[in-house]
């Protein structure tokens, strides 16, 4: 019995521990839901109406700040973003930077509160007060725009409409504000005691009323700009350019330099820090020609990233300090071309001395402010532009922005750059600003004329055209290098010429992007023809060579499996060359790559020109080399899929792939373009086709479900595959109703070094049922044996005889002079010079004379 009393006693005990527990988490747990609500409501974002309709505002809620999590810093609790980036970045030093940036930004120490407006609108008193005014949500008397904001008070109405550029703003009911450009009738003026409600942000004053708003002058200028003034005939204006390069396109920046060059201009180049071979190219025009020059402060540019805005500053200062007589600076890219002749421009120039030209976004600035994330912090560092949090734009400014394509009075690029102004409170809080800016920019100049002393000599136009495509140009690119989604022009081609001349023939345009030869060179041979009043007939007019490697250069690291194969292929020109008697010339084997030049003519791609010494020295030769089609429609199914094409490093906005000679190797990302006919009868059922990878061992790697009814344009899927590929022949087929309508290889080049890889094939058992679809027939079984084991036993063996199965030798020349062996019998030998496909043949168009 008292053994059935104790147990009893400690069962009650263990129910009332258990009890108090339950009782303590219960407690902690509403505590945390309170702390988390008020947490959410500190944070809370403002709600905005819709500003279309001037007769009803629509509301709509807008909450875009990033929630916090419990996860501790040397600062605190830091956000979502921010703890992302953190952990995302690979570099101590990055991790840092982020870090104390995220703290700043919690401590609001990173972003000026506000900033002086030195552009007020005459006649007008700013944050003064107009009256209470009578008005409700039938009849809005400021009607632009609207927003319920936490926190509202006066000061902050005023702010946020200044900073859209609107004139007036007006608060309502403790907690709207509302924006317009029209000054409200008197007739709808009321006594003040009818704006009596307290501020949510302050309630020692009032924010109008229920059916009343108080109504303030924001004192900034209206949007307009005043009209250019007519060209003066004969006009003229010192101009100094800014070309800020990047890539490989050698010939098309030279283009560009020899129509716009003038002997009485400057022009300052600036290549980006990673591109060795373009920087190397250019060098020598400062010998020739005194008003060039090649910046040597070199920086890597990215994307949407701050150091873009750098090199503009940093160009502008160089440019101060190399002519004292120039008047207007503009920044031109590789791929930019004039539409007019640099005379015109300065006849335009010379008729509106101390001009900004800039193109602003329109006429919804809370909207630009949102897509252009100038509402967010990001900082670049390892080559990336992370995404770091939220924040408050400084109060105060007027707020713009568009095209980072400018053309800027030298008065304004003395103030932005010149020492003696570096104290100014407007010009440093902006340099801070933008220091952490995406596309910087593309608003820092506007925002610094608006709101100085400048703001009378802005207009309106950046003198620019660009052709916009949306549903191609904003594919998230750029996601690689930055934590944003962003929209980049077309590049115009031949069929857009109809376009190009309509608005020049309404618009005050000298200059348009993009343009690239390789992709479509005509439209630039129209244009200079235009632009010079004659018809060209340069050598090599309709060809174009763009460099894709050189041996002498410093970055990018280069591809040694492109090297490997050029080398294969150099050595099979040699033998054909030859006539396959390469025993009686063996001072012709290949030893070196010296460069590869990718070479298009009327705009088609043809080919990869091979540069290459051989033992003999002093004999070099070039040889015109082509990929080979693997592609296979079969014969006994629909033929609904018009291409299919497997490569790498795809643009999506162009459709093309950049990697056009197609070498890949283990570490490369396939991805598989392709285009239906458009006349697929497709049904319920027949909406979708299969796209089936298989590697060298014959086990399917992937399977990718594609939608056979978007026929509009080139689509295109990645072999999602985490480990290196395996070297050797994959194959590639497209399954459609139960049958393979088309199949493709593709090599992945073998190179010292994957041997000691691991190639994970994990296969689920659901892919093995496409096993079916390889190719079944004993042949196709023993050749891919054979390539296996040959690969296994001597790479160098496997990749002459894999060239040859890829890869077509169209042509071959010498540079300079033959070998001794031209004398032995061998016929056809021709030097490069008197070809018109090599790339020492003659190529005026492209030579800054």
């Amino acid at each position: 019995m008292t053994q059935n009393f104790l147990r009893c006693l400690m069962c009650r005990q263990f129910r009332t521990y258990f009890l108090l527990v339950i009782a303590m988490a219960f407690i902690f747990q509403s505590l945390l839901v309170f702390y988390l609500l008020a947490k959410v409501k500190d944070t809370e974002g403002p709600t905005e109406f819709g500003s279309s309709d001037s007769s009803r505002i629509q509301q709509a809620l807008v909450n875009e700040k990033e929630p916090s999590v419990l996860s501790k810093s040397v600062c605190g609790i830091l956000s979502k973003t921010a703890l992302s980036a953190i952990k995302r970045a690979t570099t101590k030093k990055c991790k840092d930077e982020l870090t104390d940036i995220a703290c700043k930004l919690k401590n609001n120490q990173l972003v000026p509160e506000r900033l002086p407006n030195y552009c007020p609108r005459k006649d007008s008193v700013p944050g003064s007060s107009l009256g209470c005014f009578h008005d409700n949500n039938q009849s809005r008397l400021l009607s632009s725009y609207g927003v319920k904001l936490p926190g509202l008070t006066n000061q902050k109405c005023i702010d946020l409409c200044a900073q859209s550029a609107f004139l007036y703003a007006g608060t309502h009911n403790g907690k709207e504000c509302y924006c317009g450009n029209k000054k409200p009738s008197l007739e709808h003026l009321l006594t003040r005691t009818y704006c009596s409600i307290p501020c949510d942000g302050q309630s020692s004053q009032t924010c109008g009323g229920v059916d009343a708003t108080e109504i303030f002058d924001s004192g900034v200028t209206t949007r307009d700009s005043a009209k250019l003034q007519a060209p003066i005939v004969n006009g003229t204006a010192r101009i100094a350019f800014i070309l800020t390069l990047n890539g490989r396109a050698l010939r098309q920046v030279t283009r560009l330099l020899r129509v716009i060059y003038r002997p009485h201009h400057v022009y300052l180049i600036h290549v980006d820090a990673r591109q060795d071979f373009l920087f190397r190219s250019l060098l020598h025009l400062e010998l020739k020609y005194p008003n060039v020059r090649l910046s040597r402060k070199r920086q890597s540019s990215i994307w949407g990233g701050v150091s873009l805005l750098d090199v503009l500053l940093q160009s502008m200062e160089q440019l101060l300090e190399i002519d004292s007589q120039w008047q207007f600076v503009f920044n031109l890219s590789e791929s930019d071309f004039p539409l007019r002749s640099i005379e015109s421009l300065e006849a335009l120039l010379a008729a509106n001395p101390g001009r900004n030209f800039l193109k602003s976004h329109g006429r919804q600035t809370r909207q630009f402010i949102h897509k252009q994330g100038l509402d967010r912090v990001f900082h670049q560092c390892e080559s990336r532009m992370w995404r770091v949090g939220d924040r408050n734009l400084p109060a105060g400014i007027r707020i713009d922005g568009g095209s980072d394509w400018v053309g800027l009075a030298r008065s304004v690029v003395e103030f932005a750059t010149s020492p003696s102004h570096s104290n100014d409170p407007l010009l440093r809080g902006l340099k801070e600003l933008y220091r952490y800016t995406l596309l910087p920019a593309e608003s820092f100049f506007h925002v610094l004329i608006l709101n100085s002393k400048f703001c009378d000599s802005y207009a309106d136009n950046n003198l620019r055209m660009t052709l916009w495509r949306r549903s191609q140009g904003c594919l998230c690119q750029h996601r690689h290098v930055v934590d944003w989604c962003g929209c980049s022009p077309m590049v115009f081609r031949t069929a857009d010429w109809t376009h190009v001349t309509s608005v020049m023939a309404k618009s005050t345009v000298f200059f348009a992007r993009k343009f690239e030869a390789a992709i479509d060179q005509s439209i630039m041979n129209r244009l200079e023809e235009q632009i010079t009043n004659s018809s060209l007939s340069y050598p090599g007019l309709d060809s174009y060579w763009e460099s894709a490697y050189h041996r002498a250069d410093l970055t990018p690291k280069s591809n040694q499996a492109l090297l490997s194969v050029a080398l294969s292929l150099a050595k099979h020109a040699v033998s054909l060359l030859l006539q396959n008697s390469v025993a009686e010339c063996p001072g012709l084997r290949p030893s070196r790559i010296v460069a590869i030049t990718s070479y298009f003519r009327h705009d088609h791609y043809l080919g990869d020109l091979i540069h290459f010494e051989v033992d003999e020295k002093e004999v070099e030769f070039e040889a015109l080399v082509k990929p080979l089609t693997k592609t296979t429609h079969l014969k006994d199914s629909p033929r609904i899929l018009s291409t299919l094409q497997v490569g790498s490093d795809f643009d999506p906005k162009e459709q093309v792939f950049r990697n056009r000679l197609g070498v890949l190797s283990s570490r490369s990302k396939p991805m598989a373009a392709f285009k239906w006919t458009g006349h697929i009868n497709t049904t319920a059922a027949s909406q979708l086709a299969h796209l089936v990878w298989f590697d060298p061992d014959d086990n399917v790697r992937a399977v990718h479900n594609i939608n056979v009814t978007d026929a509009s344009k080139t689509s295109n899927q990645n072999l999602e595959i985490d480990n290196p590929l395996k070297p050797g022949i994959w194959f590639v087929a497209v399954i459609y109703n139960g049958k393979k309508i088309a199949t493709t290889e593709f090599l992945i080049v073998p190179q010292l070094g994957d041997q000691s890889i691991l190639y994970e094939a994990k296969i689920r058992e659901s892919q093995k049922a496409w096993e079916k679809y390889l190719p079944v027939d004993a042949k196709s079984a023993i050749y891919r044996r054979e390539k296996a084991s040959l690969m296994e036993k001597d790479i160098s063996k496997f990749l002459d005889r894999m060239t040859t199965e890829y890869y077509a030798i169209q042509d071959i020349c010498y540079k300079d002079q033959p070998s001794r062996c031209a004398a032995i019998g061998f016929h056809d030998w021709q030097s490069c010079a008197s070809t018109d496909w090599s790339s020492f043949s003659q190529d005026p168009k492209s030579e800054l004379l």
